[in-house]
């Protein structure tokens, strides 16, 4: 069985971003364990706020259909979720509405998801991605349990951008393990 491509999300395009370093830390790990991983940046694949009425008029933006063919092309993708006031940032809330609408494909079927995050409080997170959970139903998006949330973000990589928390490393070891098993289903 060939390796599992694994497609990394990180919900923000800032240029220093923590979720953004933390996505590149995941695809190390996710080919340390035998996946091809592939990060992306959300600026790549512009969409306008989602209106229905754009919509209507317009379709789909190219970016949303770009960035879903993508998804399509992997059994696994990750998001990485930075938060804002304890939810989901609003670039990536409307990339997850986008991508549920007609786009070309399914991008949300038949591969499956793992939710990371990172953040400067100490929770690391985790309270957006109860958030992300709850669209993962709604979509149809196959989630496996294991997460990484990692916090406090001004502590946690050393200067090659690794994790220094041992508990974070367990963390983030599992959930590609779990993620590259699952995925192995959709190869």
């Amino acid at each position: 069985m060939s390796a599992p491509k694994i497609l990394v999300i990180p919900g923000s395009h800032r240029a220093s971003s923590i979720n953004a370093q933390l996505g590149a830390t995941i695809v190390r790990q996710l080919e340390k364990d035998g996946a091809s991983a592939t990060l992306v940046s959300l600026a790549d694949y512009p969409m306008p706020i989602y209106d229905g009425d754009w919509e209507e008029e317009n379709g789909a933006p190219e970016g949303a259909k770009k960035l879903a063919a993508l998804m399509s092309e992997h059994q696994g993708v990750v998001f990485v979720c930075p938060e804002y006031n304890a939810s989901i940032t609003p670039l990536l809330k409307n990339t997850l509405d986008w991508l549920s609408r007609d786009v070309g494909c399914k991008p949300y079927a038949g591969r499956a998801f793992a939710l990371a995050s990172c953040s400067p409080g100490a929770l690391g997170g985790i309270r957006g991605l109860s958030h992300m959970r709850d669209v993962f139903i709604n979509v149809g998006a196959d989630a496996i349990p294991a997460q990484l949330c990692v916090g406090p973000a001004g502590s946690a990589f050393d200067d090659d951008g690794n994790l220094t928390n041992e508990r974070q490393i367990s963390l983030l070891q599992n959930m590609s393990a779990k993620l590259i098993e699952r995925a192995k289903q959709f190869s």
